[in-house]
């Protein structure tokens, strides 16, 4: 099922892709349908590895979720004994990609690129809008301003006949026109009328510059013309897609890499002698070897003269050389120099293009040959990342799974795409380049399984979340109040009085200046903070002691409400006088973790304030009803 559905998808993305090519060139259903069949069997090596990364995050997510896994686990299996089963089929799965793309794939990939070529230099679907020029029609542009669509009556047109040159382009003006299209669809006819036409003609031989141009005009009633134009759709040959690389399985890959490695070589010995000879024809002017792997006495000689005079020769500058010439003879000798080195440059680059086209055969034959294994081992990567993924998560269906399958395939297909682009600039090596998408993520499906195999709670969303919350000073600590045996020495009034109290108190600090100052003076003054919050704190917890001896069960629920005042306002050490504060300031790097720290510190001590004074809130009218309940009883 999963497969199905990652099959659907990525076809939908190569339609969408070659959607322009396909649309407005008057394809039958037929051929449509062609290219779609075509392009789903070459789009299986791309869905099924994606299939498998969905199912297995579905399968172990939902084994997770219904406690299976747990129980499993408590029985003593553990997680890879879990996976071996599946992993073995999958292993299966990919034997059976490769031995399908190695001889199904490549007659499906061969007629698919066949018909997408075919249909990309096909004539396109004759639709001449309004208002605008249409250059749809090889040596023709047309304009049209209005256009009958029930009756095919063109009216105002503008054609510029420009196909024997823009020199000699024709303009041709009428009232209306109609086009046809002859029965073999190899023609078409263009009836104007009620029109002129406008030529420029040749000047005749001996013709002065400043002459008049000549033209002819021409005045009609019905014109016709007859243009060229095959709109039906001509198939390329299969055979010019069977001897690239993709029409290739294993062993004709094999072959195809050896002969283009071969045929490097024997390019680049061939450029190495050719570009040796011109180099020792333009230094030295006596005869010389043609080739260096020319054995004969007579080569030999001349090989043993030349090593002599590079030994014998004294070294001469440049300068001093052209200084025992006239000008004529230095510019001669610059000229022959440039000259030569013009040679060596075109020779150069000549070679130097037999060398690409040479390399780019190699390169192109061995990314399909490494492609041959890299889809089947990407099922078995994909794998090892959703199996132990979904045993962490812990979610069956189609939510969180389908976003994690994707986000690990959108991850794996740019790193795969990026290789493959890396491969064609030749800034990688082939076997690099290919398998990078599987040495990033091979090594993260080896830590998941790990991870889920050991239940590291470092995956765990609940411990990042913890993580985040005591960052972000968003993280509320509950307090837990067991009840006290000893009754309470103060009465209800006295509770009720102390709580108004302490929330005056919270609520003036809340109000306070010290509360609403910048970070900077926090930091400089961050002694104050503490010492504003130590008598809150300690009246609070006089009150929670207090409150635990109640015998009401509203008011210890609502102790626990109470919130855990923090002891200080950073966990990082903090300058303990403003003098020390500034000294701090001045080195910028460890001051400014201290003020992001000092932010989150005076946010949890802000929600603290106004979680106490809501808390007592909701306790005083408590006390106040039991007050009002003991009066009426009294």
């Amino acid at each position: 099922m999963t497969s199905l559905i990652c099959w659907f998808i990525v076809l939908m993305q190569f339609l969408w892709r070659y959607m322009d090519e396909l649309v407005g060139k008057g394809l039958s259903l037929t051929v449509v349908a062609e290219i779609v069949f075509y392009a789903s069997m070459y789009l299986v090596r791309q869905a099924l590895p994606l299939g498998i990364l969905l199912a297995s995050l579905i399968t172990f997510g939902n084994m997770g979720e219904r406690l299976e896994l747990l129980s499993m686990k408590a029985s003593g299996v553990s997680l890879y004994r879990i996976m071996s089963p599946l992993l073995i089929a999958v292993f299966g799965v990919g034997l059976w990609l490769y031995h399908f793309q190695n001889n199904f794939m490549i007659t499906s990939e061969v007629r698919m690129w066949t018909l997408l070529y075919s249909a990309r230099y096909s004539a396109p679907e004759l639709e001449v809008p309004e208002g605008s020029f249409y250059n749809g029609i090889t040596g023709y542009s047309m304009f049209v301003k209005h256009r009958d669509r029930e009756t095919g009556r063109l009216e105002d047109v503008m054609l510029y006949d420009y196909k024997s040159g823009v020199d000699r382009t024709r303009i041709i003006r009428a009232d209306s026109a109609r086009m046809a299209m002859d029965d073999s669809k190899l023609y078409l006819s263009l009836k104007l009328y009620q029109g002129q036409s406008f030529e420029n003609l040749e000047d005749p031989p001996g013709t002065q510059d400043n002459a008049p141009i000549p033209h002819a005009i021409e005045r009609f009633d019905l014109k016709e013309i007859l243009i060229p134009f095959n709109a039906n759709f001509n198939r390329q040959d299969e055979n010019e897609f069977r001897n690239l690389s993709v029409g290739k399985n294993m062993q004709q890959l094999n072959r195809a890499i050896d002969t283009a490695q071969r045929r490097i070589d024997s390019l680049r010995l061939t450029a190495s002698v050719s570009l040796s000879d011109i180099s020792i024809a333009q230094r030295y002017s006596n005869p010389y070897p043609q080739s260096l792997l020319d054995t004969t006495q007579w080569a030999q000689h001349a090989r043993k003269s030349i090593q002599s005079l590079r030994s014998t020769r004294p070294a001469i500058g440049l300068d001093s050389l052209m200084r025992r010439y006239r000008l004529q003879d230095s510019i001669s000798i610059y000229a022959r120099a440039s000259s030569a080195m013009m040679a060596m440059k075109y020779e150069a680059e000549s070679r130097l293009y037999g060398d690409n086209e040479a390399f780019r055969d190699y390169r192109t034959n061995s990314q399909d040959w490494h492609r041959k294994f890299t889809y089947p081992v990407a099922c078995v990567v994909f794998f090892l990342i959703g199996a132990p993924l979904g045993a962490i998560i812990r979610r069956g269906g189609l939510g969180v799974p389908v976003v994690a399958s994707f986000l690990f395939f959108i991850i794996y297909y740019i790193i795969d795409t990026l290789g493959q682009n890396l491969v064609r600039s030749e800034s990688l090596s082939v076997q690099l380049g290919m398998w990078l998408s599987t040495y990033v993520l091979a090594p993260i499906g080896l830590f998941l399984c790990y991870m889920a195999a050991k239940e590291s709670a470092g995956l765990s969303a609940d411990a990042y979340l913890n993580l985040w919350q005591r960052l972000t000073g968003t993280r509320v600590e509950l307090r837990q109040v067991e009840p006290r045996c000893q009754e309470t020495s103060l009465t209800a009034q006295e509770l009720r009085d102390e709580c108004l109290a302490l929330r005056t108190e919270a609520e003036d600090l809340l109000a306070s200046k010290l509360m609403n100052r910048s970070l900077l003076h926090i930091f400089l003054h961050a002694s104050e903070y503490v010492r504003a919050m130590k008598p809150i704190d300690e009246r609070l917890e006089s009150l929670v002691d207090e409150l635990r001896a109640s015998r009401h069960p509203l008011v210890l629920a609502k102790t626990n409400d109470l919130p855990l005042m923090p002891k200080k306002i950073s966990a990082l050490p903090l300058p303990s006088s403003p003098a020390q504060g500034k000294l701090w300031l001045l080195a910028l790097p460890l001051a400014l973790p201290l003020l992001l720290a000092l932010r989150v510190g005076r946010v949890r001590i802000d929600r603290n304030l106004r979680a106490l004074s809501a808390a007592l809130s909701e306790i005083v009218p408590i006390f106040d009803s039991n007050i009002q309940m003991n009066q009426t009883l009294q």
